[in-house]
C-alpha cells in the first residue's frame, strides 16, 4: 500500500470521528439558562386580569391593569451568585396614565437553578437542565409548605397574548382540586427563551354548596392571570 493510500485512509477515519464528535455536541441538551431572561435594562409589560371573591360579604371585584418588571442592575450577592435588582411598576389607566412604582424584587441564577425573591419570599422558579416532567420543591428556599413544581411542557412554540414565541417552557407549580369540589388551587408559569416570564396564572378559590342551584359555587378566593404584552430595553 503506497503512502498516498495510507494518508487517505487516516483522513477518512479522522473525518468520521470528527463528524461523530460534532453530532454528539449538537445533540447535547442545553441547560436552559436563557429562559430566566436576565438582561440588565430589559423590561416586560403584562396585562393583568384579576377577580377577587368574598361572596359572604357580597364582594366580587374585577380589575384590569398592567404590570412592568424592569431589570435595573446586576450585582454579586453574598453567596457569590449573579443577582439582579428588579423594579416593578403598575399602571391602571382608570386611575392614571402613568407608571407607579410598586416594589423592588431580586433574582439570582447559578448553574443549578433560577431563584426569584417576591415580597421577601425566595422561590426556586427554574432548575437546570430543563427536562420534561422534572420535579423539584419550589419552596425549598423558604418556610412555606413544600410544593412540587414540574416541567409539564418544554421548548414548545406557543402564542401568548397574540404574540408567537418559538420556545416556551411551562412550570406547573401547584395543581390541586378537592375531590368534593370545595377548593381549587392552580398555579402555573410559562417562560419564553431569551425573554423570561410571559404568562402566569393563579387560581386559589373555595366553593360552597348552593342549595338553590344544587351546585358548588365560588365563595372566596382569587383568580389572577398575567399575560405578556411587550418587552424592550431602556
Amino acid at each position: 500500500m503506497n503512502h498516498l493510500k495510507i494518508i487517505s485512509i487516516f483522513v477518512v477515519i479522522g473525518l468520521f470521528f470528527s463528524c461523530k464528535k460534532e453530532e454528539k455536541e449538537i445533540k447535547k441538551p442545553k441547560p436552559g439558562y436563557n429562559y430566566a431572561g436576565l438582561t440588565v435594562g430589559k423590561y416586560i409589560i403584562y396585562n393583568v386580569d384579576s377577580t377577587f371573591y368574598n361572596v359572604p360579604f357580597n364582594i366580587i371585584e374585577t380589575h384590569q391593569f398592567q404590570l412592568k418588571e424592569w431589570i435595573e442592575s446586576k450585582y454579586t450577592d453574598a453567596s457569590g451568585n449573579e443577582a439582579y435588582r428588579i423594579v416593578r411598576f403598575k399602571k391602571d389607566t382608570a386611575i392614571s396614565p402613568d407608571w407607579v412604582h410598586q416594589v423592588v424584587w431580586n433574582a439570582t441564577i447559578n448553574t443549578s437553578n433560577f431563584q426569584k425573591v417576591e415580597d421577601n419570599i425566595r422561590f426556586v422558579k427554574l432548575t437546570f437542565p430543563i427536562k420534561q416532567n422534572k420535579v423539584w420543591n419550589g419552596n425549598s428556599m423558604n418556610t412555606l409548605a413544600a410544593w412540587d413544581y414540574e416541567y409539564t411542557s418544554i421548548h414548545q412554540p406557543e402564542t401568548i397574548g397574540a404574540v408567537p414565541f418559538d420556545s416556551v417552557t411551562t412550570v406547573t407549580q401547584f395543581d390541586d382540586e378537592n375531590e368534593i369540589l370545595i377548593q381549587r388551587q392552580f398555579y402555573q408559569e410559562k417562560y419564553a427563551a431569551n425573554i423570561g416570564l410571559v404568562y402566569k396564572q393563579i387560581i386559589d378559590i373555595t366553593k360552597k354548596f348552593d342549595s338553590i342551584s344544587g351546585t358548588f359555587k365560588i365563595s372566596e378566593g382569587v383568580d389572577i392571570t398575567y399575560t405578556f404584552s411587550s418587552y424592550g430595553l431602556e
